[in-house]
C-alpha cells in the first residue's frame, strides 16, 4: 500500500474522496489537473501527493502519469465539462494501463450506465472490459453531497429542499466518503475485484423522507418543495433529462441491494449516517450563509 496510484479528477469530488482515502491508508497518490495552484492541488501536495499539472485532453500527459504506478483510479467529468471529451480521455487512460502494466484500474461509471442512462460511459466500460486490464468499475448513484454543491439546482437553498424528482419517487444516494472506501478496497485486493461491477447506492428516499431527516437533523424546518421541470430545464438541460428519467421509472436505474454492499463495506452510510457525520453540519452552514 506503499505504491503509486494515478488518480484522475483528484481536486474534484469523487477523485478527491478518492485521493484522501488512499493517502489515508499510506499509498501514494499521482494526481493530474489543470489547476496546479488551486487550493485544493494545494491541499493535496500538503497530504503527501505528487501534483501533476495536465490535462485530460492531453494523452502525453496522461502516459507520464501512468508510468511506474501500481493503480489508476479513473474518472470523468461527463459531456458538459468544457474541452474534454469523455470517451476519449477514458479510451486513452485504458490505453496507458495497458501499455505500462498496470496492476488494476478502478473505473467510476454511473448507476444505470448499461441500461442505456449514461451512453458515454457505457462506452468507457465496454473498451476497458475489451482491453484485456485488471478492473474494477463502480456506478455511484447520486452523491449526498449534491444536495450542497449542486444546491443552485436540486439541493438545499432558501429554506427548503428544491429538486425536479416528484414526491413519490424513491431516488438512490451514495456518500463521497463510501465511493473512496469502495476504490481503496479494489485496490487492496485487486484479485477479488478483478471483472467486478459494484453499483453503489448508502440509502434510498422519497424527497419528502430526505427532507424530513435534514430537518430532524438540524432542528429546523426543511420542507420539500418540488422544482417544475421546465424551470430546470433552462438551467441545466442535463439535470432535467435525469430528473424526467427518474420520474418516469422507466426502468433505467436499478434497485440495488444495500445489504450486499455494507457487507463489503460495513460502514457504508444511510444518509441519516451522512448526516450525523458531516452533512448536517455542512447544511446547516450553507442556510446560515444565505439567510
Amino acid at each position: 500500500m506503499d505504491q503509486v496510484v494515478f488518480v484522475t479528477g483528484a481536486t474534484g469530488q469523487q477523485g478527491g474522496a478518492v485521493a484522501d482515502r488512499l493517502l489515508a491508508d499510506g499509498w501514494q497518490v499521482r494526481a493530474l489537473t489543470r489547476h496546479p495552484d488551486s487550493t485544493r492541488a494545494r491541499t493535496l501536495a500538503a497530504a503527501g501527493a505528487e501534483v501533476v499539472a495536465g490535462s485530460l485532453a492531453d494523452p502525453a500527459a496522461i502516459d507520464r502519469c501512468t508510468e511506474g504506478v501500481y493503480g489508476i483510479f479513473s474518472v470523468h467529468p461527463g459531456p458538459l465539462a468544457p474541452d474534454q471529451d469523455e470517451v476519449q480521455a477514458g479510451k486513452a487512460i485504458t490505453d496507458a494501463a495497458v501499455k505500462h502494466g498496470v496492476r488494476h484500474l478502478v473505473y467510476s461509471s454511473g448507476l444505470g450506465a448499461d441500461r442505456g442512462g449514461q451512453p458515454t460511459k457505457w462506452e468507457i466500460e465496454q473498451y476497458i472490459a475489451a482491453a484485456g486490464v485488471s478492473a474494477t468499475v463502480l456506478r455511484p448513484s447520486s452523491f449526498m453531497e449534491n444536495l450542497i454543491t449542486q444546491a443552485a439546482t436540486v439541493g438545499v437553498r432558501d429554506g427548503a429542499l428544491r429538486t425536479a424528482a416528484a414526491p413519490h419517487v424513491r431516488q438512490q444516494f451514495i456518500a463521497l466518503d463510501d465511493i473512496g472506501t469502495f476504490a481503496a478496497l479494489a485496490f487492496r485486493s485487486p484479485d477479488d475485484h478483478r471483472g467486478r461491477t459494484l453499483e453503489l447506492v448508502g440509502d434510498a428516499l422519497t424527497p419528502p423522507e430526505v427532507a424530513a431527516q435534514i430537518s430532524a437533523a438540524l432542528g429546523r424546518d426543511v420542507p420539500y418543495i418540488q422544482r417544475p421541470i421546465e424551470e430546470l430545464r433552462r438551467i441545466n438541460e442535463r439535470f432535467a433529462r435525469g430528473y424526467e428519467m427518474l420520474n418516469s421509472g422507466d426502468g433505467r436505474v436499478p434497485d440495488i441491494d444495500i445489504d450486499d454492499l455494507r457487507s463489503l463495506h460495513p460502514g457504508l452510510m444511510s444518509f441519516r449516517n451522512w448526516l450525523d457525520h458531516k452533512g448536517a453540519e455542512l447544511i446547516r452552514a450553507l442556510l446560515d450563509a444565505r439567510s
